[in-house]
């Protein structure tokens, strides 16, 4: 786990990303394939993997390659413990601020 708080910010502001939080929704109920993921959400296997980058650089989003399938799934461990860390619920609050004026 990450214990910099500016890494920290950086992480929470890239869940609450508009892409990121729509992909992390869609993976809410376990893996998917990324087949699933674009067609659902009507992106590319590149703005897919350019959205999660970060996440899944940091070990909050999985990245599995099988063949040619690739499937992707939530780190929920690492994902509720940086969520679940007291210093970061003013940015969660500030996150979920901003995701509701963008869907608003």
């Amino acid at each position: 786990m990450i214990d910099d708080n500016s890494e920290d910010g950086k992480i929470l502001e890239s869940i609450f990303e508009p892409n990121n939080s729509e992909i992390l929704t869609q993976l809410e109920d376990g893996p998917k394939k990324f087949s699933d993921l674009s067609k659902n959400l009507d992106m590319t296997k590149e703005e897919i993997e350019q959205s999660l980058s970060y996440l899944i650089e940091h070990k909050f989003v999985n990245k599995i390659e099988k063949g040619d399938q690739v499937n992707y799934s939530v780190n929920s461990d690492a994902l509720s413990k940086i969520l679940e860390n007291h210093d970061n619920f003013k940015n969660i609050d500030d996150g979920l601020a901003k995701l509701d004026s963008f869907l608003n």
